[in-house]
């Protein structure tokens, strides 16, 4: 996994979240507001099923993408703000200076910390929120925090507590495995790297009567502008001009229903891939859609569903010399969960069909979860996931391999399963 790809991961409403933190006025007209979350867990994980190197299983205690939010509004005219939001991820497990990746010099500092998270300025009307910056695009769709505002429901996976590793939505619907010479997964690849993408450009609207939606253009979401190579430079194809990345989503939620339709069109920037293991770069197309019911006695069910396509990463024989197919593959989702009193039980089931038609190249996950309400925004409970590689797939548990084992996930058809006690404290 690409050093890039461990800035750790937000739920998807993390961005839009109400400001519930302490607030105070600056000015006359500007006030600024202070929250947060601490999302910690104690673990034990194993891998089975492969001889794995250096380690096989350990106990540890965990950080779930715990973050300190600072947000703003300058007030212009009537209905119309200037805004801004800085979120800073920290980790309550380690120290910045510790090595984030066992056996380097890459330290827990070096990818998470200051307004690593959602981060932007814009404005704010009566018509939707204008904003540049950071912003999360896509990978966290459908992920529902309905128990901490009723316009954040969403059809997904709704944990009150939760296990970074473990969400389905980061191991199967952001995860594709692409294919070497022989058929076999040759590594996870990951929908914008699982993390908040940059230069972003983003116009999100008001509700209205439980639909909204968003548009984003950036073109260069992984960060480093500038990118140019002259066309006809060796390993190079295209100029930094022709890329760029389109995101559009749209939410339904009034009443029992929730639904949820995202799109995705990234063209990679400056042609960066190596010409003799590809025939050119690796594009991706994304779609996911998502849809739930919750019955009166809290019974919620819900089904997602992401078809997601990555360019030139199969290999279309054995003979081949370089990976010129699309890496394709479809993930349902089936998330349901039931809440009494202060307690709600989870239960998450997702498969990923096999990548281009390739067979044994899919997975399957399964999610088992109990939270109980310490607070309205803190909530306490247990966190059990499998994961099931078939024999030639290879997707991985979500920034497990950090600090699980010097090697992370080396095996096609390797399993791997954790439990965990987290707490989830919003504040």
């Amino acid at each position: 996994m690409n050093i890039r790809f461990a800035a750790v991961a937000a739920v998807s409403a993390a961005a839009a979240l109400p400001s519930w933190g302490q607030g105070f006025q600056v000015g006359a007209a500007t006030n600024i507001s202070i929250s947060g979350l601490l999302a910690v867990g104690a673990k034990q994980s194993e891998v089975t099923n492969t001889a794995r190197p250096g380690m096989g299983s350990e106990f540890r205690v965990d950080d779930n993408t715990s973050r300190l939010i600072v947000t703003s509004t300058s007030k212009i005219t009537d209905g119309w703000n200037v805004i801004f939001r800085i979120e800073s991820r920290f980790q309550a497990d380690v120290r910045p200076i510790d090595p984030a990746i066992p056996g380097t010099t890459i330290y827990s500092g070096n990818v998470t910390g200051w307004a690593d998270g959602d981060t932007w300025g814009g404005i704010s009307s009566p018509y939707g929120t204008l904003i540049f910056g950071k912003s999360t695009l896509y990978y966290t769709d459908t992920i529902s925090v309905g128990y901490l505002a009723p316009s954040l429901e969403a059809p997904g996976e709704s944990y009150r507590i939760w296990d970074d590793n473990g969400l389905g939505t980061f191991n199967m619907l952001d995860q594709v495995t692409p294919l070497s010479k022989t058929g076999v997964g040759a590594g996870s690849l990951f929908t914008l790297g699982n993390t908040r993408s940059r230069n972003v450009i983003r116009f999100n609207s008001i509700n209205y009567s439980g639909f909204d939606f968003s548009v984003a253009y950036s073109k260069n979401p992984d960060g480093d502008e500038l990118k140019y190579v002259a066309p006809g430079t060796a390993g190079y194809a295209r100029s930094y001009t022709n890329g760029g990345t389109v995101y559009a989503g749209a939410r339904y939620n009034k009443g029992p229903w929730s639904a949820s339709a995202s799109y995705l069109d990234k063209k990679v920037n400056g042609g960066l891939y190596n010409p003799a293991a590809a025939a050119g770069p690796q594009d991706l197309q994304a779609v996911r859609l998502g849809l739930s019911y919750k019955l009166p006695f809290n019974l919620k069910i819900g089904v997602v569903y992401d078809n997601t396509s990555i360019d030139n990463a199969v290999y279309s024989t054995p003979t081949s010399t370089v990976a010129s197919e699309s890496a394709k593959r479809s993930v349902f989702e089936v998330p349901i969960s039931y809440a009494w009193g202060d307690h709600a039980v989870y239960a998450t089931f997702s498969k990923a069909g096999d990548t281009s038609s390739r067979s044994d190249t899919g997975a399957r996950q399964l999610n088992l979860g109990y939270d109980y309400a310490l607070t309205k925004r803190a909530f306490i409970g247990l966190f059990f996931t499998q994961l099931h590689n078939d024999r030639s797939g290879r997707y991985t548990p979500f920034l497990a391999g950090y600090s699980f084992g010097p090697t992370p996930n080396t095996v096609a058809g390797e399993n791997w399963r954790q439990i965990g006690l987290n707490l989830n404290y919003w504040f």
